[in-house]
Parts: C-alpha cells; sequence; structure tokens
C-alpha cells in the first residue's frame, strides 16, 4: 500500500482545496498515533472542518473512507511495534492494557448516568439490543443477562431484521446498542431509523463523539479503542461487556427481591441440563 505522503504527492499534482491544505498541514505536524484512535467527528474537530470534507479528502487520497485511511496511518507509522516484545513480555503489556482501560472506564461512569440507564430499561415496553460484528457478542450477552433476571429483550445480528424490529417500535421503547467505533454504517443506518421511530437510544462506544452518539439518549463511553491495524481487540469488548455486568447488577439493586427471585426461576429451568 502507498504511504499517506506518497498520495499526497499525487494528489497535490492537481487543484488542491484551501481545505485539503488545512488536512495536509495538519498531517505533516501531527503523530499519527494521535489520529488512529479517533473517531471521524473527533478528527473533523481537532482539524476544524465539517466530517464531509474529511470523508472526501479521504476519498481523494484513493481510499474507500475514513476507515480504511486510518489503516494505512496505522501500517506505516514508524512507531507500530506490534509484535516486537521480547519473550513473555507482552503478556504484562496486555495485563496493563486491560487494567488502564478499565480504569479509565471506571472514571467515565457516574451514579446519575447508570441511574438514567436503568430508568430508561424499566420503564420500557420493548428493549432491542444490537451489535454488528463482533460488538453482537455483546449484545447478545447482555440480551441473555436481562432474559435471566426476567426482562423479555430482543437481540438480532442481521441488519435487516434489526431495522424490521426498529420500525414496529416507538416512542415507549429502548435500544440498546454497542459500536466500538461509533461509525458502522449498518449500525448508524439502524439507530437512525430508531430515532425516527420515536425509540430511545443507549449507545456503548469508545468514543465520547462519533456518529453515532448523535443519536443517542445516553452514551457509555469507555475510552478503550482498538487500533485498525490490529482489529478486534479484545480490550474494548471487554470494556463493554464491564458496562453490561454493571448495568445489570444496578438493576438488580433496584428491586432486590424481584430479580433473585426471576434468577432463581430461570437458574432452575435449566438445571436439569447439566449433569
Amino acid at each position: 500500500m502507498e504511504t499517506i505522503e506518497a498520495r499526497i504527492k499525487q494528489l497535490q499534482k492537481g487543484n488542491v482545496t484551501k481545505a485539503y491544505k488545512k488536512l495536509i498541514n495538519y498531517l505533516e505536524e501531527v503523530d499519527y498515533q494521535d489520529i488512529i484512535y479517533l473517531s471521524i467527528t473527533e478528527f473533523a474537530e481537532k482539524v476544524g472542518l465539517a466530517e464531509a470534507t474529511v470523508l472526501r479528502f479521504c476519498r481523494a487520497l484513493g481510499f474507500n473512507g475514513y476507515h480504511e485511511f486510518k489503516i494505512n496511518l496505522a501500517q506505516h507509522d514508524k512507531k507500530n511495534d506490534f509484535g516486537k516484545a521480547d519473550g513473555l513480555e507482552y503478556i504484562s503489556d496486555i495485563m496493563l492494557d486491560y487494567q488502564n482501560a478499565m480504569l479509565n472506564c471506571r472514571k467515565s461512569l457516574s451514579v446519575d448516568l447508570i441511574d438514567a440507564a436503568t430508568d430508561l430499561i424499566f420503564n420500557a415496553r420493548n428493549i432491542c439490543c444490537f451489535g454488528a460484528g463482533n460488538s453482537y457478542i455483546v449484545a447478545l450477552e447482555l440480551h441473555n443477562r436481562l432474559m435471566k433476571m426476567g426482562i423479555y429483550t430482543q437481540c438480532e445480528r442481521d441488519s435487516h431484521m434489526q431495522s424490521i424490529l426498529c420500525s414496529t417500535c416507538g416512542e415507549k421503547d429502548l435500544l440498546i446498542v454497542f459500536s466500538v467505533s461509533g461509525q458502522t454504517k449498518d449500525t448508524l443506518d439502524v439507530v437512525s431509523l430508531a430515532k425516527y421511530c420515536g425509540m430511545k437510544v443507549i449507545a456503548v462506544t469508545c468514543h465520547g463523539k462519533s456518529p453515532l452518539t448523535r443519536y443517542a439518549d445516553l452514551v457509555f463511553s469507555t475510552g478503550s479503542m482498538e487500533s485498525p491495524a490490529e482489529p478486534g481487540s479484545l480490550t474494548s469488548r471487554i470494556m463493554h461487556l464491564f458496562i453490561v455486568n454493571v448495568l445489570c447488577v444496578a438493576i438488580r439493586q433496584k428491586d432486590p427481591e424481584r430479580f433473585t427471585q426471576a434468577l432463581s426461576t430461570t437458574t432452575f429451568a435449566t438445571a436439569s441440563k447439566l449433569l
């Protein structure tokens, strides 16, 4: 793959707009590590341009979109030393990464945020738990946990079915959506439809500002982000599972008797499945 520098030189052979010059100057001065973890919303704010302009710039460089642009940055970053740890040092590095991510995620939580989220869950007529790709795993975990507590939810992986479910919902219904980047196209399409239908939305994502957060009534920003060069990092997924656990414990504490009984009932229902 051509480097960003090579692509910019090629772009500069033609007519370059003032906005593109501003982006090029920014890229010449900044450390790529400061970009690869940013959502398109955060990057656009730092440069002082619109998201649409950033997207057009990425396409002018020959990329399909902003995410592909970030992949190129990560792969050609001189500070990218993935997989070069000596011996078993990488184990300590991974553990430290989890610890730092957990501490940062904890700082983002507040009593008011958790109470507001649990109130939406308690008052919802229907609850949908959605996520695309690896985020579906976390949505499914929340779905399973709530079902065991006697709270009926729906969880779909297929984006078409997600849209169909949202189209049948309204103001009394809730969508809880998980997305690491906050800019997955399928997820944004579904959440946009959910808001159009009047649904309340709780978003669990890594970025405090992203295209997804504009649709959300409540945002859990975990702060743990993955490099585009290492997609599928477990750190972000673990932080999202942490939020799932926090929400479920908070719900149970609101009515301990009700949910203890529900958990006892659902646990007994599957007891015969085990030796």
